[in-house]
C-alpha cells in the first residue's frame, strides 16, 4: 500500500465519523494515538525472508487508519484544531513510515520514521520539560588533571501546581527539578510546605468498585530514575485522562497524606478522596457531585484531625445508611435534604474549608 492511499482512506473514513467536540474528544484520540505509538517498530536494518517488522507494520495499518480517521474528525471542531494539528502530522508520518515498511521499502521508511520520532516529540506537550539535558562537563578534566566546580544551576522546569493543604487549594506556578522526582514546594498563599512527585505515565489500570474506583499508575520518574507504582482508592467518582508519557504530579502534604494528582500535559486535576461513603450526601447528590467531592474533602481535612469529628464520623457511619435509604425513597425529603446540604456546602467553601 502507498501512503498516499492509506491517507485517502482516512480521509473518506472521518467524514463518516461523530467523535464529539471538545476537549474529551481530543483526550481520546490523544489516549489512542498515544497508544498506538508505543507499539510501532522500528524499520529493519536489512531486507530478509518472513521479516517480523515487516508483519507487524502490514497489522498495524488498519489501527493507524482508525486513528487518523479519529483524529480528523475531531479535528473539524475549530476548538480542537490547534491542539490535534501537531498529533496529525505525526500520525501522517508514522503512516508513511508504516506503509514503506510493511512494502520493504526500507530506506524510505527509515526516514520517515526518524521524521516522525521528531513529530511525535513535538505533539506532546510536556514531553520537552523532562529531556535529558546535554551532558555537563567533566568535572575532572583528565588533560589538565584539575577538577573543578561546574557553576551551572540544575535544570528547572515551572509548572501549575495546586497547593494540596487544608482550607488553601490556592493553584500557583512553582519550579521544580527535572533530574529529580521529589520535590518540596512552600505554598506563597498559606505557607504550609507539601511535596511533589513527577514522572511520566507509563501505563494506567483502573478497577471500579461498588461505591469507588481504585487506580494503578506505573510511572517512569522524571530524572535518572526508575519506574515506581502507585496504587490508592478514590470515592468521588471523577475522570481522570491520561495518555502514555503524560506528566503527573502526585501532591502530597507534608505528613505523606496523597491529596492530589495533576496531569500536567492536559491540566487536569483529580482530588484523591479515601473510600468511605457519604450516604445521604450521594442519595441528594448523585455519585461524583462536586459537592460531594467538598464534603469527603471537609471530613478528611477538618473532621477526622479532631475528636469531636471523629465521634460524629463514627456515628455516621452507624447510622447513616439507614437515614440514606429513607431518604431515596421520598422524593419531597430528597429535595429537602440537597438544599439544607447545598447551603452547608456554600458556607464550607466561602469560609475555604472545602
Amino acid at each position: 500500500m502507498q501512503p498516499e492511499e492509506l491517507f485517502q482512506s482516512a480521509r473518506e473514513r472521518a467524514a463518516q465519523l461523530d467523535v464529539g467536540r471538545g476537549d474529551a474528544a481530543v483526550e481520546r484520540v490523544r489516549a489512542a494515538a498515544s497508544a498506538l505509538f508505543a507499539r510501532i517498530p522500528e524499520p529493519p536494518v536489512y531486507r530478509r525472508a518472513e521479516d517480523p517488522s515487516r508483519k507487524a507494520a502490514q497489522a498495524l495499518l488498519p489501527e493507524l487508519e482508525r486513528v487518523l480517521a479519529e483524529a480528523l474528525a475531531a479535528g473539524r471542531d475549530p476548538a480542537a484544531t490547534a491542539a490535534l494539528e501537531k498529533l496529525v502530522k505525526a500520525l501522517l508520518a508514522h503512516g508513511e513510515a508504516l506503509c514503506h515498511t510493511a512494502d520493504g521499502r526500507l530506506e524510505a521508511a527509515e526516514t520517515a520514521w526518524r521524521r516522525a520520532q521528531e513529530l511525535e516529540r513535538a505533539a506532546h506537550p510536556t514531553r520537552h520539560l523532562v529531556t535529558a539535558p546535554p551532558r555537563p562537563p567533566p568535572v575532572f578534566d583528565k588533560g589538565s588533571r584539575v577538577s573543578r566546580y561546574d557553576p551551572r544551576s540544575a535544570p528547572q522546569a515551572t509548572v501549575k501546581l495546586v497547593c494540596p493543604n487544608t482550607g488553601c487549594k490556592r493553584v500557583n506556578d512553582f519550579a521544580f527539578l527535572t533530574s529529580h522526582p521529589y520535590n518540596r514546594f512552600v505554598c506563597p498563599v498559606c505557607h504550609t510546605p507539601f511535596l511533589g512527585y513527577f514522572g511520566e505515565l507509563r501505563g494506567l489500570e483502573v478497577e471500579v468498585r461498588r461505591s469507588s474506583k481504585r487506580y494503578f499508575f506505573t510511572v517512569d520518574e522524571v530524572g535518572p530514575a526508575g519506574t515506581t507504582r502507585i496504587e490508592f482508592e478514590e470515592a468521588s467518582g471523577q475522570e481522570f485522562p491520561a495518555a502514555r508519557r503524560d506528566l503527573l504530579a502526585f501532591l502530597y502534604t507534608e505528613a505523606r497524606e496523597l491529596k492530589a494528582v495533576v496531569n500536567l500535559t492536559n491540566q487536569k486535576l483529580m482530588w484523591v478522596s479515601p473510600a468511605s461513603t457519604c450516604f445521604v450526601a450521594t442519595v441528594a447528590f448523585g455519585e461524583g457531585a462536586p459537592e460531594l467531592v467538598a464534603f469527603r474533602a471537609y471530613r478528611d481535612d477538618v473532621l477526622r484531625k479532631r475528636a469531636l469529628g471523629r465521634v460524629f464520623i463514627r456515628g455516621y457511619y452507624r447510622w447513616g445508611p439507614g437515614v440514606a435509604a429513607w431518604v431515596s425513597r421520598r422524593p419531597m425529603a430528597r429535595g429537602g435534604v440537597r438544599w439544607v446540604l447545598r447551603r452547608v456546602h456554600g458556607r464550607l467553601t466561602r469560609s475555604g474549608l472545602a
